[in-house]
């Protein structure tokens, strides 16, 4: 856990790489995205803002899961990331597991 947003929801940082997740309510700020996303992005969200985390205006992040109102970010689940040009976006599966207090790393990973 790196900290707590001001909408109340926690995010975190990969341990040696700025690698982040959070949720976002509406990733492109003008309150037209539901539920919101669970999102992987390299920028650290504001942790002052409720929406548009990265402040870029645009939903640009290398994966998100959907979410709908309060859901936690699920430990294991198919999340849709962007794996250059060639590839584009595909779904992957993705494990999230809590070593220790405190942070937060991908176990595993397969295309789907």
């Amino acid at each position: 856990l790196a900290g707590t947003g001001a909408d109340g929801w926690p995010f975190y940082k990969a341990k040696g790489v700025y690698e982040y997740i959070y949720h976002d309510a509406d990733c492109d700020g003008p309150g037209t995205n539901i539920g919101g996303l669970w999102i992987f992005d390299s920028s650290m969200p504001n942790t002052t803002a409720t929406r548009d985390l990265d402040g870029d205006g645009r939903c640009n992040f290398h994966a998100s899961i959907n979410s709908t109102v309060g859901q936690r970010l699920p430990t294991s689940a198919k999340w849709r990331m962007y794996c250059g040009k060639e590839a584009g976006w595909v779904f992957v599966d993705l494990t999230l597991k809590e070593p220790f207090a405190g942070s937060t790393v991908i176990s595993s990973a397969t295309r789907g």
